[in-house]
């Protein structure tokens, strides 16, 4: 039977948009109808993915961040309206379900959107939130809080595999929550190699997450332009916008948004790949055989923590954004292949809605 299924990623950046288009995908092959909920740049991103799909505009918190290194007290003081937010967002959810008929939810990292009416399904890789060091006392008290949100649902989805070698490491492993957990492989919109092609572009930077870092990091990038051969191209993680800047450098080329045709393509033709190194971002490149030089998000400690982790493990190389060098970017091999499991995960749940 036809069930409506209602997907509802987090806002900040474009990570959790894109790794909810394999399961939109799945459910639509599965002939159910889905419902998209979102705000922002993953609203128009899914809009341009999906333009024949129903979409609600739900806002969801922002944090604001710091133009600093650090992160943490920027945050702590935006937990109130992240609380008032979330009371905001679970009471616009429960309206929803009513209003359309909402036999299921998929929730990715949103806290407020889960139902008491219906099955409600919470996606993260971030089960044990890492703290600054300074701050480790705070670590018990972070991850409760969390965790008492991802209660309230009825099943956990982790984006990763259960053993070795894993992608997200201590973050998603071991799973300690009380409800149903199930880790379902790694979640990308690619499910094929890229094959290797005529290189025209020397540098492809992917950027990605919430400002102003995102324009801190291209800056730098554009500043150092003049110091490298070749050409570079630059994803913006712009959808909503149209123009592009037109005073950048005659060897850089950018785009606001690329659709997965556009991605791969680029991909194939470029050299070498600098990204954040957000989760998403990862799993994408691991679905299509590549890796990237990552420059964390200053301050986000899980980027961080996946860097050091993953270059550890010898799949990707990294520096911090304030030693960053574009012409000393350089590329390990990789080796991490992904099992794509979704496709029975989702069978399953719906078997018993």
């Amino acid at each position: 039977m036809k069930k409506n299924i209602l997907i509802c990623p987090l806002n900040w950046g474009l990570g959790h948009a894109t790794r909810c288009v394999p399961i939109i995908r799945t459910l639509l092959d599965l002939g159910h109808d889905v419902i998209i909920a979102a705000d922002k740049s993953p609203l128009a991103f899914l809009q341009k993915e999906f333009p024949d799909l129903k979409f609600i505009k739900l806002p969801g918190f922002e944090p604001t961040y710091s133009k600093g290194n650090s992160q943490v007290f920027k945050l702590l003081k935006s937990i109130p309206d992240a609380l008032i937010n979330f009371k905001k967002e679970h009471k616009a959810i429960e309206k929803i379900v009513d209003d359309y008929n909402i036999d299921l939810i998929i929730s990715d990292n949103r806290f407020g959107c889960w139902s008491k009416k219906v099955r409600s399904i919470y996606i993260t890789h971030q089960l044990h939130i890492q703290v600054p060091k300074s701050l480790k006392w705070t670590y018990p008290i972070v991850n409760l809080f969390h965790k008492t949100y991802i209660n309230k649902y009825d099943e956990l989805w982790i984006p990763d595999v259960e053993g070795e070698p894993s992608l997200s490491g201590k973050l998603s492993h071991p799973a300690d929550v009380k409800i149903k957990t199930q880790y379902i492989g790694f979640l990308s919109r690619f499910t094929s190699e890229i094959k290797d092609d005529i290189k025209i572009f020397e540098y492809l930077v992917i950027l990605s997450g919430p400002e102003p870092q995102r324009t801190i990091f291209e800056d730098i990038i554009i500043k150092q332009a003049h110091e490298v051969e070749g050409n570079i191209a630059i994803f913006r993680a712009k959808p909503e916008l149209d123009a592009t800047p037109d005073d950048e450098p005659s060897n850089v080329y950018y785009f606001n948004h690329v659709d997965d045709v556009m991605f791969r393509k680029i991909v194939s033709k470029s050299r070498r790949i600098v990204c954040r190194g957000g989760y998403s971002s990862l799993m994408d490149l691991i679905n299509i055989n590549r890796n990237a030089y990552l420059v964390p998000t200053p301050g986000q400690t899980e980027q961080e923590y996946l860097a050091e982790y993953l270059t550890e493990k010898g799949l990707f190389n990294y520096c911090k954004q304030k030693d960053f060098k574009l012409k000393n970017v350089m590329i390990p091999k990789i080796d991490l292949k992904n099992q794509f499991k979704i496709k029975d995960v989702l069978e399953d749940i719906l078997k018993e809605i």
